[in-house]
């Protein structure tokens, strides 16, 4: 593509995202009237996910063509959704926007300058290889191309996609709105990612920091902007997307020789543990950019030790956040999700700031729970119900991790809401389970069609104990110093002025939380050592502390005396482990009393004084950001989530990427609370914290130039690859054979047509066909499908000899037999598959099929089913 071909491919994507969000524009201000901004920065969000559930869901009951007209037909009944809505509210929004065309006219700056600024940098590497690009690449195709929906897996023909896959589907309704190919739309996807989440973070702060609180839901004529509240939602919109962690602090340092080698031995930070050097790993000799991945450090600074002291050299934490998943560049469900995390944040921010009537407290609090049921319908609406199960079960389609902790967060938010306007009683937790109960019920209910055909690799026990050392403090705050730096001052001042009616409850919170989930990873620990299924991890752990492993009698089920006897020989390492490295509980435990403290302390008034009370704000919606921070971040301390990989790994990527966003939020909120009560502290602390976002944001500056030298070599080539947008030009001048052939099949193959293409090792070429059209093949990567489908079925292992048997036999009748089963209609034969294949056998294929499409290295044969020449 030219470069003005980019320029308009990339207005086009801005041109309909802004026509989605003023649509929904009036649905948004009806459904975030309490909110100061009644949700105008997360208006986009709201229309892109509205229309895509209409299409998704219409084109998985056969209501609906997955095309083009059909996306329009989606948009169409989106917007007719919110003007009802609009025409039988009281107020007009578009009266609201004229009164506010300043605020309006700041968040589509800020907008157009983040989709901006990372349209810049994906051009600089748009090609979509390496890591898991192709099997992002592979969804989003087999999203746009598949004839029905579900969509086709790409990588296991006769199958439907087992994966959550609306993200990909929202890629692929913007790509065709805009008129924009597959290859270029990946690269404007990542680019509105950036901007969506840096609008949603700016628009959280905001609402939280806005001057007043509108319980009515009647905003002022024109939004006062404080000015400090708006710098504190533009430091969110930079420090939640676009600021890396302290390793960036830490590579300048090791690389230009401060601290001792002894300092960087105890960090044991893997590739900075050895002295320092002379140089940083982000530039090359001569001073210009490294073309090395150093970046990749960054998302892995925990080193995890085995309970022995023996490093993990295998399976290391993953720590991403933001900023490296968009310089990385995969398209993965974590990342898709960003922006409507903060929609469902804003929902839940919506709800905290819904007021009971205190005038009705005593009535309401000898209600049962089906009273009350009605009484929740009645006061909010069948629609506004309605559209929370839509945000929070489309959570669940875009990354199935992040649902329940947005819902606890939604039925927290309740809670806090009831406790402040009814006072306390254990009725407040019997609400916030039923309401959890019913918008789950309801969420599950709307996307059941996705459902219906999901299988996971999570299996039981469902949740194992954490058989390795705590993270060490420094390693942690490596990842979260930076907002923690800011959250932990503003704890303590809040604390200074709260009275001691919270103490007691605050001290249940810290001693209670980290024992509990020390005791149920005890449990689990006995669990595993007296079943017999639970061998496999309760044996190597002993092997590895050199403790005895007493003969274990065959057969399986439970042997509690052998699982009494393992138990007993691990727990006094659990113990001395736990007291040797208690930094990371003892910090949590701190900070999620103290957030219990203010909450106590907060809504203890009587029902009269907290109808009236000023300081009844949006503080304690920014703890709740904190807290559910905090457990996310303490929990994988004890216990994590089973999947293939059997160790942690997982749990703290999808954890902390939530707590990320939350802590990331929650500072902004801090900084300017700081601000306006004491002002010293405020300016000290902020100085400071922008300080090391200035750093922060070195991140994706030195990592951008990383990549661009990466894909398009130092800027003294004089022939080097012109920036594009295009995902496809390095296979355009790679292996131009195989380009071409695949755009050939793009554009002449009948969409859900069966490829044989070579099958081998993930995150490699493998699969290159089906991922670049969409079309699905016999098997892609088999390891990938195992993860996606558990032991919900075998056949991918099955197919891994049945590929090679199809290249590599000899017997036409044979292969023929096994093509008509599979269903294929084309065989693609390139450099690939003559590499790894027995040219006798591929030579049937010449013998028995005329080609339909041959350069000079790679030939396509048609096979008919049942054809046997």
């Amino acid at each position: 593509m030219t470069f003005w071909a980019d320029i308009f491919a990339a207005l086009r994507w801005w041109g309909v995202l802004t026509a989605l969000g003023l649509i929904a524009f009036p649905l948004s201000s009806w459904l975030f009237g309490r909110l100061p901004d009644r949700g105008y920065a997360v208006s986009r969000l709201l229309g892109l996910l509205l229309t895509s559930f209409f299409f998704w869901l219409s084109a998985s009951l056969g209501l609906n063509q997955n095309n083009q007209g059909g996306i329009i037909i989606s948009a169409v009944a989106a917007a007719g959704l919110s003007f009802w809505v609009a025409k039988k509210g009281k107020d007009s929004p578009w009266q609201w926007l004229r009164a506010n065309w300043r605020y309006a006219l700041l968040v589509e700056l800020l907008f157009a300058a983040l989709f901006a600024l990372w349209v810049a940098a994906r051009a600089q590497n748009p090609a979509i290889t390496a890591t898991e690009k192709p099997m992002d690449f592979a969804f989003l195709n087999a999203a746009a191309n598949s004839p029905s929906y579900p969509p086709l897996d790409p990588w296991l023909s006769g199958y439907a996609i087992s994966y959550y896959y609306f993200g990909y589907v929202m890629v692929s309704v913007l790509a065709r709105l805009a008129a924009v190919s597959e290859a270029v739309a990946f690269n404007l996807a990542i680019a509105w990612l950036v901007a969506g989440t840096g609008l949603g973070a700016f628009g959280l702060v905001f609402n939280l920091t806005a001057p007043g609180s509108h319980p009515a839901g009647d905003t002022p004529t024109r939004l006062p902007l404080a000015r400090f509240g708006v710098i504190a939602a533009l430091l969110a919109a930079a420090a939640v997307p676009l600021a890396g962690n302290g390793q960036m602090l830490l590579e300048i340092l090791h690389g230009n020789g401060i601290g001792s080698a002894t300092f960087w031995e105890w960090l044991d930070v893997r590739d900075i543990s050895g002295p320092p050097a002379d140089q940083p790993r982000y530039v090359s000799g001569d001073g210009s950019p490294s073309p090395s991945w150093w970046w990749w450090r960054s998302s892995r600074p925990i080193h995890e030790t085995h309970l022995s002291g023996r490093p993990e050299e295998g399976l290391e934490p993953i720590a991403e956040f933001p900023a490296f998943s968009f310089v990385l560049g995969d398209m993965h469900p974590h990342v898709m999700a960003l922006p409507f995390a903060f929609l469902s944040l804003s929902l839940a921010l919506t709800w905290f700031l819904g007021r009971s009537n205190p005038a009705a407290a005593g009535a309401e609090r000898q209600e049962d729970l089906i009273s009350w049921g009605r009484r929740l319908l009645h006061d909010t609406g069948w629609l506004r119900l309605l559209l929370a199960a839509v945000i929070l079960g489309g959570l669940s389609f875009l990354n199935t991790w992040d649902v329940l902790i947005h819902l606890f967060i939604f039925v927290t938010a309740y809670v806090l809401a009831r406790w402040r306007d009814l006072g306390w009683s254990f009725d407040r937790i019997s609400e916030g389970i039923a309401l959890g109960l019913g918008i789950g019920l309801l969420a599950y209910l709307l996307y059941l069609p996705f459902y219906l055909g999901f299988s996971s690799q999570a299996g039981p026990p469902y949740i194992l104990p954490l058989l390795m050392r705590p993270t060490r403090l420094p390693q942690l705050l490596i990842i979260f110093g930076r907002p923690l730096l800011v959250i932990l001052p503003w704890l303590v001042l809040l604390l200074l002025g709260s009275r001691l009616r919270g103490f007691l409850p605050a001290v249940g919170t810290a001693v209670g939380l980290p024992l509990g989930l020390f005791l149920l990873m005890l449990l689990l620990t006995f669990g595993l050592a007296s079943h017999a299924a639970g061998l496999g991890v309760i044996q190597p752990v002993l092997s590895d502390l050199s403790l005895p492993v007493p003969p274990r009698p065959p057969g399986a089920g439970f042997n509690f005396g052998w699982g009494a006897a393992a138990f007993a020989d691990l727990l006094p390492v659990l113990l001395s482990v736990r007291r040797a490295f208690p930094g990371v509980t003892i910090l949590l435990a701190l900070v999620l009393g103290a957030v219990v403290w203010v909450w106590s302390d907060r809504f203890s008034t009587d029902s009269k004084k907290r109808a009236d009370a000023p300081d009844l704000d949006r503080l304690p919606f920014a703890l709740l950001l904190v807290f559910t921070a905090g457990l996310l971040v303490l929990g994988p301390e004890f216990v994590f989530l089973r999947d293939n990989f059997g160790q942690r790994l997982n749990t703290i990527f999808k954890f902390y990427y939530q707590a990320w966003l939350l802590l990331g939020t929650a500072a902004s909120f801090a900084l300017a609370y700081l601000w306006r009560r004491v002002r010293p502290l405020g300016l000290a602390t902020g100085l400071l914290y922008v300080g090391l976002l200035a750093i922060g944001l070195l991140f994706p500056l030195r990592a951008v130039q990383s990549r661009s030298v990466e894909y398009r070599g130092p800027a003294s080539l004089t022939e080097r690859p012109a920036p594009t947008l295009d995902g496809l030009a390095f296979l355009a001048r790679s292996n131009p054979a195989d380009y071409e052939a695949i755009q050939w099949l793009k554009t002449r193959v009948p969409a859900g047509s069966v490829v044989l293409e070579a099958t081998g090792d993930p995150y490699s070429y493998y699969g290159r066909v089906s991922a670049n059209t969409g079309l699905p093949t016999v098997l892609g990567w088999a390891n990938h499908e195992f993860q996606w489908r558990g032991s919900s079925t075998d056949e991918p292992g099955r197919r891994i000899s049945l590929v090679s048997d199809l290249f590599n036999g000899r017997d036409w009748v044979e292969t023929s037999r096994s093509l008509d089963a599979l269903g294929v209609d084309y065989i693609f034969i390139g450099s690939l598959e003559r590499q790894i294949y027995d040219g006798r056998g591929l030579q049937k294929f010449a013998d028995h099929l005329t080609p339909v499409y041959q350069n000079d290295q790679v030939v396509i044969y048609a096979y008919t089913a049942g054809r046997q020449n």
